[in-house]
């Protein structure tokens, strides 16, 4: 009920509740409207609809009729027109006016300001697919995992215990391991996996989880887990599961893990130095006490 009478309220308030109680409908601008009335509005300047993700949804039914306008000519303009529905015809006309090139005769057509950028992670599973004749409408650009320190992500680190690591040394060292594993790179983790600097429960639960239960759980008593602890001599491997690391010594099985990894420490704390302190911090009260 009260949902009936919330919905109610703002139909009265966007005058589509009249005083007989019927209820209208109106045409209602979207992104992509917006951003085509836009793009006529001021020819000259570049006008960009950004999709995040494309893949997440299905390219088919999102972009329906207005597929054929992907298809550009040398100029940028949209080579093929399409016929837009009464609703939006009218609004466009309203918009721009009925004799604008952007909906002239009714037609839909894209100018060359108009750019529409998209974003897919090509790693993403259990997506859509898309097929080759959306695709070939694209220009592609692929962006590679980066292992620059000097980069965002090239300055994150992971501490475990007193040591700390650098992401990108890990994610270049385990990225290589992923892809023997799996004879392919659409496991491989990318440099924003994580987005900040971590600590070793968030390592664990994130980081860890992921790559034992998409890559490492199925090879759990074989050569191919990596999941395996030692030394920096390296005199002794131990393999381990995920669930290892919620027990006894989890840090050292991590700083293990780094170390089979052969991932180089960034910092670590100097912990002979401050047990040396508070031994003579120690010695001196005691000192003091006697006296």
């Amino acid at each position: 009920m009260n949902t009936a009478i919330a919905v109610g309220d703002y139909l009265a308030e966007q005058g589509l509740l009249h005083c007989d109680e019927t209820i209208t409908y109106d045409f209602s601008p979207q992104v992509f409207t917006n951003a085509y009335v836009r793009a006529w509005e001021v020819p000259s300047d570049p006008v960009y609809l950004i999709i995040e993700e494309i893949n997440r949804g299905n390219c088919a039914q999102i972009f329906g009729d207005l597929f054929q306008l992907l298809d550009r000519d040398d100029d940028g303009v949209s080579e093929y027109k399409i016929k837009a529905d009464e609703d939006l015809a009218r609004y466009l006309q309203s918009k721009l006016g009925v004799t604008h090139e952007g909906i002239k005769g009714g037609n839909l057509c894209l100018p060359s300001n108009l750019n529409i950028i998209a974003t897919m992670n090509t790693s993403d599973q259990s997506l859509f697919p898309m097929d080759s004749a959306f695709k070939r409408r694209w220009d592609w650009e692929y962006v590679p995992i980066n292992y620059s320190p000097d980069i965002d992500s090239g300055k994150y680190t992971i501490t475990i215990g007193c040591n700390k690591y650098r992401w990108v040394d890990f994610l270049e060292e385990v990225n290589k391991r992923i892809l023997e594993v799996t004879d392919s790179e659409d496991k491989q983790m990318g440099n924003f996996f994580i987005k900040d600097f971590v600590g070793e429960d968030k390592f664990k639960s994130k980081v860890m989880f992921y790559l034992w239960h998409e890559v490492c759980k199925d090879e759990f008593h074989t050569k191919n887990n990596f999941f395996r602890s030692t030394t920096k001599e390296k005199q002794e491997e131990k393999e381990f599961s995920f669930n290892d690391l919620y027990k006894d010594r989890s840090t050292d099985l991590l700083k293990g893990f780094m170390d089979y990894l052969d991932v180089p420490l960034v910092a670590r704390a100097d912990t002979s130095t401050a047990e040396a302190s508070t031994s003579a911090a120690a010695e001196t009260t005691s000192t003091e006490t006697t006296a």
